[in-house]
């Protein structure tokens, strides 16, 4: 009865644990870029009780949180008719420097202009650009095109200010959350490599569009109605057990 009690607190944790992370899916619903996380789960050790002649017996002893697992497929381009505003369609980040010098990426192309000319994020952080150049506050038709050019115009002519690089993984899902859209790489991740849009598997560059999150409320709430009842049973295995608990101490010989 005790490794009841313990095999059902453990099943409640872990249900709180993906009570937790499809709440933060469902509160990022609306975050320009955000990607869904998963919960995944392992089975703790076994013990092998041997009870008379019969073989012996393997019983588990609950369950633990293995980890998360975020998924990184393409989330709806909304469009905003914003010319600083791009979405990345297919596979890659931006890379954007924080302000303690670090390269953080994201997917998040909600860009403006700072008050010295510079490509920035919505936090204020610069993106990394090829051959970046401020952008002189008489320029005019501002736009991006498909290949991250940044042109505009200034006195009539046409003039280029720099290029959006996209940065590619061996593996995005190792990348480590650090919050505000921002990734920072791992081992896991691997190491960064630098290409243009559209070259060597980097997706395209949609100026004008925003990438939205790709969380499914439909799946998200199936999926939270599953973890609550989950987590229900586990309770109810824990309430069991202490009952028996109870009946066994009480016993009068």
């Amino acid at each position: 009865m005790l490794r009841a009690l313990w095999s059902g607190a453990t099943g409640m944790n872990a249900q709180q644990m993906m009570i937790d992370t499809i709440s933060n899916n469902l509160a990022n619903v609306n975050t320009t870029g955000f990607k869904r996380q998963r919960v995944q789960f392992q089975d703790l050790y076994y013990q092998t009780l041997n009870l008379g002649r019969a073989q012996p017996i393997s019983v588990g002893n609950g369950v633990r949180v293995g980890g998360t697992q975020r998924n990184f497929c393409q989330g709806n381009l909304e469009r905003t008719d914003d010319p600083l505003n791009v979405a990345i369609e297919g596979e890659g980040f931006f890379a954007v420097e924080t302000g303690d010098g670090e390269i953080r990426y994201t997917r998040d192309g909600s860009f403006r202009l700072d008050g010295e000319g510079r490509l920035v994020t919505s936090s204020g952080y610069p993106v990394v650009l090829e051959g970046g150049d401020t952008i002189p506050p008489n320029a005019e038709e501002l736009g991006i095109d498909e290949k991250g050019v940044i042109y505009g115009k200034v006195d009539g002519a046409l003039r280029e200010f720099g290029r959006i690089v996209l940065t590619m993984f061996a593996n995005p899902a190792g990348l480590e959350s650090v919050g505000g859209n921002l990734y920072r790489k791992t081992p896991q991740s691997g190491e960064e490599n630098q290409v243009l849009p559209g070259e060597e598997g980097a997706g395209r560059i949609r100026g004008g569009y925003l990438e939205t999150s790709n969380v499914e409320i439909v799946t998200e709430m199936v999926n939270l109605i599953i973890a609550q009842r989950a987590f229900e049973l586990n309770s109810k295995t824990v309430e069991t057990a202490d009952q028996m608990w109870g009946i066994a101490n009480n016993i009068k010989r």
